[in-house]
């Protein structure tokens, strides 16, 4: 089930729930703001609106995926994080304070806390780029692996333009170049890093994990490769201003909805027939990709602010229907393979760390959320609905990720381990 995973090079537990850990509360802090300001939050470029995608991108996405890439580069590259506990201390710290100034710098527009941001993220970012980036590139190479690079490299391209934004902000100057910069630093944000480490991570773990048909060999040797052009192109056609960068979004969108499609078939034929709530995640996540590609793609041709909104709240919760899954599998597995791995005999199984009842109301609560924040599109009632769903859904994430802790800690204090006498 595991083959070419190096599971002995696994990291501290503690390392991957730092971040996870942190996810829920910015998830919080974003539905307080939906539902505080919904108006405000509808209203693109508005502060506000900022300060909530922010939160969303940086709080609860990347958080957790760079969080879930200590994990996997360990376990698929096969050479470990050099001291993963104190690197994880000093990026977790860097990436939570750095985002939590910027969402208050669009808050309160407060130029000092731009600055800040922008050291602490940057910082954050590239010292990420920097660790784990060189080691993607050795002797043990897949095409999960492949995505990896892509999405490091293309986060943190992100970061350096982010950098370039904050400082703007900070001086109230924006130079001929905003929008250019603007257009190329959510494309690598969302594009190249989130959507690339998704389809990276879907390679190995949908097989994997559900015992589905593997994805072909032309899908996965030119995934990244389609992407990565179609990126560079769009950001080619931002700064010179030609008039065909259309062509990109609708190649980026059409291969991101061929993804989704595949998947979908994938996990709809799957061999593995037992009932799982993550694959209501995974599903939900695919079909929302659509959403997002479809709603794009209209938006090009019909100039709708409504579309644009669609297709940025489909793609959120797209990400975020992935990451729920994806930690609904990872969390109860860390939990049993860490325990069982340091010899406890009463190590719990994967289904007693996080019970079927709680991942189903998570579930149930996602839905809703999903729901809400769609009609919210064009009403700000129902976005304050979103954020009020939302608020109880990540309190229910919290509340599994302290269980699922506190568990593990139990069982290391109170345990019994095997013995060879």
């Amino acid at each position: 089930m595991y083959n070419g995973l190096s599971l002995d090079q696994a990291p501290p537990i503690s390392v991957v729930l730092r971040f996870f850990l942190t996810v829920p509360v910015f998830g919080i802090a974003l539905c307080a703001l939906l539902f505080f300001a919904p108006r405000e939050v509808l209203t693109p470029l508005h502060p506000y609106s900022l300060s909530a995608i922010h939160l969303m991108f940086l709080g609860v996405m990347s958080m957790s995926m760079i969080g879930a890439l200590f994990q996997m580069q360990s376990v698929l590259g096969g050479k470990p994080i050099p001291a993963p506990v104190g690197n994880a201390l000093i990026i977790h710290t860097f990436l939570t304070v750095g985002t939590l100034s910027l969402a208050m710098a669009f808050l309160w527009s407060q130029p000092i806390l731009f600055t800040l941001a922008s050291i602490l993220l940057g910082a954050a970012i590239v010292y990420t780029a920097n660790l784990v980036l060189p080691l993607l590139f050795g002797e043990v190479t897949h095409d999960t692996l492949r995505g990896m690079r892509l999405a490091l490299i293309a986060l943190a391209f992100t970061a350096v333009l982010g950098i370039v934004m904050a400082s703007s902000y900070a001086s109230a100057s924006f130079g001929f170049y905003h929008e250019a910069v603007r257009t190329s630093h959510y494309s690598l944000g969302l594009i190249g890093w989130a959507a690339a480490l998704i389809i990276a991570v879907a390679f190995q773990v949908i097989e994997m994990f559900y015992v589905t048909a593997p994805y072909s060999r032309w899908c996965k040797r030119n995934a990244f490769r389609v992407l990565a052009a179609a990126l560079v192109f769009k950001i080619a056609f931002a700064f010179t201003g030609w008039p065909y960068g259309w062509i990109a979004d609708i190649v980026i969108a059409g291969w991101l909805g061929g993804f989704a499609v595949t998947t979908l078939k994938r996990l709809s034929e799957r061999k593995r027939r037992v009932s799982d709530v993550s694959i209501r995640f995974w599903t939900a996540g695919m079909a929302l990709l659509l959403i997002a590609s479809a709603a794009h793609t209209a938006s090009l041709f019909i100039a709708a602010a409504t579309l644009e909104t669609l297709a940025l709240f489909s793609y959120a919760l797209f990400v975020l229907a992935v990451i729920l899954g994806m930690m609904s599998k990872i969390v109860p597995f860390l939990v049993w393979f860490h325990l069982n791995s340091a010899g406890f005999m009463d190590a719990p199984i994967m289904s007693n760390v996080i019970p079927a009842s709680r991942s189903k109301l998570l579930f149930t609560l996602f839905a809703l959320t999903a729901l809400a924040l769609l009609a919210g599109c064009v009403s700000g009632e129902a976005l304050a609905a979103a954020g009020f769903f939302g608020s109880l859904m990540f309190s229910v994430l919290l509340y599994n990720l302290l269980k699922a802790l506190s568990l593990y800690r139990h069982t290391l204090s109170h345990g019994q381990r095997f013995t060879f006498e």
